[in-house]
C-alpha cells in the first residue's frame, strides 16, 4: 500500500489540492456578492448583471468539476501527462484568484470563512479515511482489523443517531440570562444545551416560556416575559429548565430540573442615571466588555447591533447576549436595537427570539424608572431595490409601520410623564450619508422626534465617534456638502457628500473598534473598542457624555463638521 502511495503521490496531491480549493471557494460564499460587486465596478456597471451576480456560483460548480476530474485522474488517468498539465493550470489560476479575493476584501470575513472551510475539510477527510478503512484492504489482514472496522462502523452509526436526534448528555445552561427592557416588561433570555421547558421564578411566582397555553419544549433558547414592577420589587430571580427527552402525543420523558439564581438591581433615577452604549463591536467582545466595565455604577446597558458581521450560526446570534451578560451579569437591564449586519445570515429571521423585541420586530418603547425610551430600526443600510438583497427587501413598509408608531407616541405623549427621554437606533437618523440612503424616512422621523424632544439619541453604524449637537455651527460649502473640521481631517476645505437633518435634539454616533477616534484596527483585533458613556443629573437637569475605550481611557473626540478642538466630555442640558 505504501508503495502504491509513493507511485501515485502526484495524483493524490492534485486530488487533495482540488478538494482544498473547491471547499475554500464554497466557504467564501458569504462574500460572493462582494466579489460580484467588485467585478461589476471594475466593468463600469452600477449593479452586477445576472451573469456577474451568479459568476461566483458558476466558478464553484466549475471547481467541483475540476475536483471530479482530479479523482478520475487518480483512479484511471494517473499515468498520463495531459491531465496533470490541465490540473496544474486550473488549480494554479484558482489558487491565485482565491488569494487575491482574500487580500482585496475577504480579510474581515475570515472568521466566517475559515470555520466553514476547516469543518468541511475535516468532514471530507473523515469520509475519505472511513472509505479507505471499510472498502480497501489493510496492510495486514487479520481478525483484529475486521473487529476494528466493525467497531468503527458502529461508532459512526451511534454518532449519526445521537447527532440526528439532537441527543446530549446532561443538562446545563449554555448562555446565562440577559434582562431586556421592552415596554413596561422585562424579557429574560437564556439558553440550554438541549430542548427544554423553561420558566423564571420571581418572589415565589412562576413565569413560563409558553406557546398558546402550552409550555414550549422544542427550543434551546428561552425568552420569558416578567412584569417590571414585580422584578424591580423582588430584586432577584431564578431561571429554571427541564430537559425534554421526548414529547409524544400522549406522554413524554423529561430530565432533571436545573436552576440558577441571580440578584437584580432596578434602575433608580433618584440619584441620577449612568448608562453605556455598545455598537458595532463586530466580534470585539472582550474590548466592548472591558470598556463598559470601566464605567462605574452602571444603571443599564444599550446594545445597538452589529455585534457580529453576520448571524450565520447560533453562536453569532448569541454574541450580543454574551456581551450583555459579561457586562451586566444578568443583574441590570439591557436595551437592544438591531443592526444591519444582524439582517444577514441564516439566523436573521430567528433573531427576535434571542434579544429584546416586540411582535418579532425591533422597534418599541420602553421605560426604566424615570426614563422613557424609544427603539427604532431602519433595517438595511441601502434603499429598497438594492441588488445585494435579491428582491427580499421591503423595508419601506417596515419604516411606515414605525412612522405610525412615532405618530401615535406624538399623539398620546406618554413620554411627558418621565424626566428623561432617550432614542436608540443603529443607523443614525440625524445624519444622511454620501449615498443619500433613507432620505425621506430620516426627514419624517426627525420631524416627529423634534416634537417628542428627546434628551439624547444614540446611534451606531458609521464606525465613528460623532456628536450631533443642537444648534451647532455645522459647516457646508456652496454646493451644500458637509465640510470637515480641518483639525479632524487635517485638510482645510475637505468635504463630505452627505448632510445633517433639521434636528432639534442632541445625538451621538456611539462606538467603534479601536482606542481613539481615528486609529486603524486590524480585522482580527478583538480587544480594542470605544463606546459612549452618559451620566445624567436630574437635579441639575444636565447630562455628561464621554467616550471611553477598553483601556478605561477617556477618548478625545472632534466634532467632525464643526471647527474646533477635540473634547473629552460634552455637558448638555436636558430638555
Amino acid at each position: 500500500m505504501l508503495e502504491n502511495i509513493k507511485k501515485n503521490l502526484w495524483s493524490i496531491i492534485y486530488a487533495f489540492w482540488a478538494l482544498i480549493i473547491a471547499l475554500f471557494w464554497f466557504a467564501m460564499r458569504v462574500i460572493w456578492s462582494g466579489i460580484s460587486k467588485v467585478l461589476s465596478e471594475a466593468m463600469g456597471e452600477k449593479a452586477p448583471t445576472p451573469f456577474i451576480l451568479n459568476l461566483p456560483l458558476y466558478i464553484s460548480i466549475l471547481l467541483w468539476v475540476v475536483l471530479a476530474f482530479a479523482v478520475v485522474n487518480l483512479v484511471w488517468l494517473k499515468h498520463k501527462k495531459w491531465p496533470k498539465i490541465t490540473l496544474t493550470v486550473f488549480l494554479s489560476v484558482f489558487t491565485m484568484a482565491s488569494v487575491i479575493v482574500v487580500i482585496v476584501g475577504a480579510v474581515d470575513y475570515l472568521y466566517f470563512i475559515l470555520p466553514k472551510f476547516f469543518l468541511s475539510l475535516l468532514v471530507s477527510i473523515c469520509i475519505i479515511l472511513f472509505a479507505l478503512l471499510v472498502f480497501f484492504p489493510p496492510i495486514k489482514n487479520s481478525k483484529y482489523c475486521m473487529a476494528f472496522k466493525c467497531a468503527l462502523v458502529a461508532l459512526v452509526i451511534l454518532v449519526s443517531v445521537f447527532g440526528g436526534y439532537g441527543v446530549t448528555l446532561g443538562s446545563r445552561f449554555t448562555y446565562e440570562p440577559v434582562v431586556y427592557a421592552v415596554e413596561d416588561t422585562y424579557q429574560i433570555v437564556f439558553s440550554t444545551n438541549h430542548s427544554a421547558t423553561a420558566w423564571v421564578e420571581v418572589d415565589g411566582e412562576k413565569y413560563y416560556d409558553l406557546f398558546a397555553g402550552s409550555m414550549k419544549s422544542a427550543d434551546t433558547v428561552h425568552k420569558i416575559t416578567v412584569p417590571q414592577e414585580k422584578l424591580d420589587e423582588a430584586k432577584g430571580y431564578s431561571i429554571h429548565a427541564q430537559k425534554m427527552i421526548y414529547r409524544g402525543p400522549f406522554g413524554g420523558f423529561k430530565g432533571a430540573e436545573i436552576s440558577k439564581s441571580y440578584d437584580f438591581r432596578p434602575v433608580n433615577s433618584s440619584d441620577g442615571l449612568v448608562y453605556y452604549t455598545v455598537t458595532d463591536a463586530h466580534h470585539a467582545r472582550k474590548g466592548a466588555v472591558d470598556a463598559a466595565l470601566s464605567v462605574e455604577n452602571l444603571d443599564f446597558l444599550i446594545i445597538l447591533g452589529d455585534s457580529v458581521g453576520m448571524v450565520e450560526y447560533e453562536k453569532d446570534v448569541q454574541v450580543s447576549n454574551l456581551i450583555a451578560h459579561d457586562v451586566t451579569k444578568g443583574e441590570i437591564p439591557v436595551v437592544y436595537a438591531r443592526g444591519n449586519h444582524e439582517i444577514k445570515g441564516e439566523y436573521a429571521e430567528q433573531l427576535h427570539k434571542y434579544v429584546g423585541s416586540k411582535n418579532e420586530s425591533f422597534y418599541y418603547w420602553f421605560v426604566l424608572s424615570d426614563v422613557f425610551g424609544i427603539t427604532l430600526d431602519l433595517g438595511e443600510d441601502h434603499n429598497d431595490g438594492w441588488w445585494e438583497y435579491y428582491g427580499t427587501d421591503k423595508f419601506t413598509l417596515y419604516h411606515n409601520e414605525q412612522t405610525r408608531f412615532l405618530e401615535e407616541l406624538v399623539s398620546t405623549k406618554p413620554y411627558e410623564s418621565y424626566s428623561y427621554t432617550l432614542v436608540a437606533c443603529h443607523i443614525p437618523i440625524q445624519f444622511v450619508n454620501s449615498r443619500k440612503d433613507h432620505v425621506e424616512v430620516k426627514a419624517i422621523w426627525t420631524e416627529l422626534l423634534n416634537q417628542i424632544n428627546p434628551d439624547l439619541a444614540v446611534y451606531g453604524h458609521q464606525h465613528d465617534l460623532y456628536p450631533f449637537l443642537e444648534g451647532q455651527e455645522t459647516m457646508y460649502d456652496a454646493k451644500g456638502k458637509l465640510v470637515y473640521n480641518s483639525q479632524f481631517k487635517g485638510e482645510e476645505g475637505r468635504t463630505y457628500g452627505g448632510y445633517l437633518t433639521d434636528y432639534e435634539f442632541n445625538g451621538f454616533i456611539a462606538g467603534r473598534r479601536g482606542t481613539t477616534q481615528i486609529d486603524k484596527i486590524g480585522a482580527l483585533n478583538r480587544k480594542d473598542y470605544v463606546g459612549l458613556a452618559v451620566s445624567v443629573d436630574l437635579m441639575s437637569q444636565t447630562q455628561k457624555c464621554w467616550f471611553v475605550n477598553s483601556k478605561g481611557d477617556v477618548v478625545s473626540v472632534y466634532n467632525p463638521f464643526v471647527e474646533g478642538p477635540a473634547q473629552k466630555e460634552f455637558v448638555l442640558d436636558l430638555k
